[in-house]
């Protein structure tokens, strides 16, 4: 009989299925047969990816009820209903929501498995700061009596970032054993289907990509516009894939107004909804380019990085060691360092050599190391042999 795998994530929206939220359980039901699900409130219009890149995955609906203190009541009442049902439970960040409901779980379910997946902002974890669940001393010392209690009880807990792996073994070594670094994966089931064949180096165009909300504060392209500035392009193009927001188009079209010969070399594709399209614009590609001030894993790294982009990226995206392979396939710069940008840049358009030789070993080892087909396991394997206490 195959396991009951269930992640409860209430805001689970259409685009969170393309991420590890929705392809967690996707390749342990496709991978190990799991009987798998996700359990949330009805956020999106239409959940297209459900006959997209994570066809057969099972979507549960509860309805939003409101909640009771900082609960939410229907997630309290999920449990309570199926928690003898579920044999793993998989919920999401470190916080009082998730400390109630693991062990709520645990309570009715002793045998249960239950799984936390951390985002990978590793200054929560880092070891001179304070984690405070409230800004009341009584309140707090409350919470943290249940985080305490939750991480005796917890099975498995799992990071994107192999540095944020050793700040919480070292945060909580009572649960050292516990933890686990697991990256985030791309669908290679999906993409070898869609693009049997990636583009070989000379078949891909001189652009310079980068996808997200374009002209978010936390996205930092401000930056990204000031190294062009220093730029000699060439015959390169920098790409923006995603929805402008009307502020950064306003700044963007005084900004061009001082430097009217790149407008040419600048092109916005506004947001890209269909999955193919957007995939082959990483196909098209030669270098990734984010700027983020604060990012966790950084899902459009890892899929540029499986159609052999060199990666640039800033010190605030903490998976780029993981992701660069401690450098060899990209440049970590710090934030707001416009000069090393441009440099970081121009050094790549100058020398394409070295990027035409980079592009397939970066294929193969995203290929090895950033596929769900080959990370999944890791999750049913610890299923399989549960940590002692």
């Amino acid at each position: 009989m195959s396991r009951t795998f269930v992640t409860i994530f209430p805001i689970c929206e259409n685009v969170h299925l393309t991420k590890d939220l929705g392809q967690i359980p996707y390749f342990l039901h496709k991978t190990f047969s799991y009987n798998a699900r996700i359990v949330s409130y009805k956020n999106s219009q239409q959940y297209s990816n459900l006959d997209g890149e994570v066809k057969g995955l099972k979507m549960e609906f509860i309805p939003n009820r409101g909640r009771v203190s900082f609960l939410e009541k229907s997630v309290l009442s999920y449990i309570y209903k199926n928690a003898k049902h579920i044999d793993v439970l998989n919920l999401y960040i470190f916080s009082k929501f998730t400390f109630v409901y693991g062990i709520l779980y645990k309570k009715l379910n002793p045998k249960g498995f239950l799984f936390l997946k951390l985002d990978g902002y590793n200054e929560t974890f880092a070891e001179q700061s304070e984690l405070r669940h409230s800004v009341h001393r009584m309140k707090n010392r409350f919470l943290k009596s249940l985080e305490k209690k939750f991480l005796k009880q917890v099975d498995l807990i799992t990071i994107e970032n192999s540095e944020g792996e050793s700040l919480v073994k070292r945060k909580f070594p009572q649960v050292a054993h516990k933890v686990s670094y697991l990256p985030v994966g791309v669908n290679d089931v999906y993409l070898r289907e869609a693009f049997p064949q990636r583009k070989l180096y000379n078949e891909k165009e001189n652009i310079i990509l980068t996808v997200g909300r374009v002209g978010e504060e936390i996205k930092n392209h401000d930056m990204m516009l000031r190294a062009l500035a220093r730029l000699d392009l060439k015959d390169w193009k920098l790409v923006f894939v995603g929805p402008v927001n009307p502020s950064f188009e306003q700044k963007y079209k005084a900004w061009i107004r001082e430097y009217p010969h790149l407008e040419s070399r600048i092109l916005f594709t506004g947001e890209i909804c269909d999955r193919k399209t957007l995939y082959a614009w990483y196909d098209r590609s030669k270098i990734f380019c984010m700027t983020s001030l604060k990012e966790s894993f950084c899902h459009s790294i890892g899929e540029a990085l499986y159609f052999g982009n060199y990666i640039i990226g800033t010190e605030g995206i903490v998976s780029m060691p993981d992701i660069t392979n401690r450098g060899k396939y990209g440049t970590t710069l710090k934030t707001n360092d416009d000069a090393a940008l441009a440099e970081a840049l121009q050094n790549r358009i100058d020398n394409e050599s070295s990027l035409a030789k980079l592009c397939p070993e970066i294929m193969h080892y995203s290929d090895t190391q950033f596929t769900w087909s080959g990370i999944i396991g890791r999750i049913h394997e610890r299923i399989e042999r549960r940590p002692t206490v």
